[in-house]
């Protein structure tokens, strides 16, 4: 009998991630073994999407080599994560008359809902939907409503909220998967697996962000209800940090990067911080600079203030700013970084912690490293499949056997 392997590939702007998993026969929210993973830097990447198609695939071919080596399984094919500046979201509200006499809601009247919330969408150009998420609906002048089969009433409000990626992006990110010679299973929002892969259901529920602060995007979900309400990604992230280093200290990028991973940090006690001196003689013997830790975490503070001004912004205009009780839960390689939980409890007066991973095994090697949570979060998306969900359908794109699939469950 062969064996079902189910492999995640999280392409981002710095580091192409795979992990690969066999489900297990038992239910449960951790109903998968994760075999192996690997790893490579990124090439032909820029703020999450391709830029180069023969870069990106060598990066992914690297990377799925590591990882079948160790999971020791062959790769042929994989869920692949969508993520960076082409990702969107747009909500759309569908109203319809109840069609039975009596006034029972059927699944017709469901239907009707969510055909007339597609209708009320605005026009978008080179765009495909990839994701129709139940938001909430509304029964007559009650509202959140989370099932509405069977319930009496006059008028059906379905409020939906769809994810949406740049064709060109999706397009070019599919191409370059196919010629590192892996089959394309599905394309998933990056947001949604990361989402899925971090957060409680418990958090979910009663209010939640979760920023993703990657290499060159910072990617923002918010959940109330139990529910995906929005969906933003900034073109800004970790690696312009680094930039930043290397330009303020005149050092090669490398030399910036292992600066910042480090002995970089966020927020600092600036006395303690004047005394400790970093040598960047100790990467470099040739570069006879030494700054103070407080002059490198000025430079850190700097861009993450803009990063988190951002996000305040756009918590904010949803009237959702210091108002999330389950507060921050941060990942992606940049919430590594030190002081960031205590910088982003002061800046968006929320609670805020560093995410694990909830669907691995709290012992797992992985499983307190929130840079894997895309690729973790494909495995168990992908093991999800056939399994009942009380969210809607992954709506058809143009790219056909792609991304042609239903929707797999956000609640474990």
């Amino acid at each position: 009998m062969s064996r079902t392997i189910i492999t995640g590939i999280d392409v981002g702007t710095t580091t192409v991630r795979v992990a690969v998993c066999e489900p297990r026969p038992e239910d449960g929210e951790r109903a998968f073994s994760l075999l192996g993973y690997g790893a490579s830097l990124a090439g032909g990447m820029r703020r999450g999407a391709v830029i180069d198609v023969a870069d990106a695939a060598a990066s992914i071919r690297v990377a799925v080599a590591r990882a079948s080596q160790h999971a020791g399984v062959a790769i042929d094919h994989a869920q692949v994560g969508f993520g960076g500046v082409g990702f969107g979201s747009v909500a759309a509200n569908g109203v319809v008359v109840i069609s039975r006499a009596d006034g029972e809601i059927s699944e017709g009247d469901v239907e009707r809902a969510h055909a007339a919330a597609r209708a009320n969408l605005p026009t978008m150009h080179n765009r495909e939907i990839m994701h129709e998420l139940m938001v909430a609906y509304t029964v007559d002048k009650e509202s959140g409503v989370m099932q509405p089969l069977g319930m009496i009433g006059n008028r059906l409000e379905a409020e939906v909220l769809y994810l949406t990626a740049f064709t060109p992006h999706l397009r070019n990110l599919v191409r370059a998967v196919e010629a590192a010679g892996i089959i394309v299973d599905d394309i998933v929002s990056s947001s949604l697996v990361s989402a899925y892969a971090t957060l409680s259901k418990h958090q979910r529920e009663i209010g939640v962000l979760q920023l993703n602060l990657g290499g060159e995007t910072a990617s923002c979900t918010v959940f109330e209800d139990g529910a995906l309400i929005s969906a933003h990604v900034f073109p800004i992230g970790a690696a312009h940090i680094t930039n930043d280093i290397a330009i303020g200290f005149q050092v090669p990028l490398e030399v910036a990067e292992a600066v910042k991973v480090a002995h970089g940090v966020v927020a600092t006690d600036e006395v303690a911080a004047r005394r400790d001196v970093i040598r960047f003689a100790a990467w470099v013997p040739d570069i006879a600079t030494t700054v103070s830790r407080w002059e490198l975490a000025e430079v850190v503070e700097a861009r993450t203030v803009d990063i988190f001004e951002l996000v305040e912004k756009y918590l904010r205009k949803m009237g959702r700013s210091g108002l999330l009780p389950s507060g921050v839960v941060l990942s992606g390689g940049g919430a590594q970084l030190a002081g960031m939980v205590e910088f982003s409890r002061r800046t968006l007066r929320l609670p805020a912690q560093v995410g694990t991973i909830l669907v691995l095994d709290p012992t797992h090697e992985l499983a307190q490293d929130p840079a894997w949570a895309v690729a973790v979060g494909l495995c168990a998306w992908g093991c999800r499949e056939g399994k009942h969900s009380r969210l809607p359908r992954l709506i058809p794109s143009k790219l056909g056997e792609y991304v042609a699939r239903f929707l797999r469950p956000l609640i474990p």
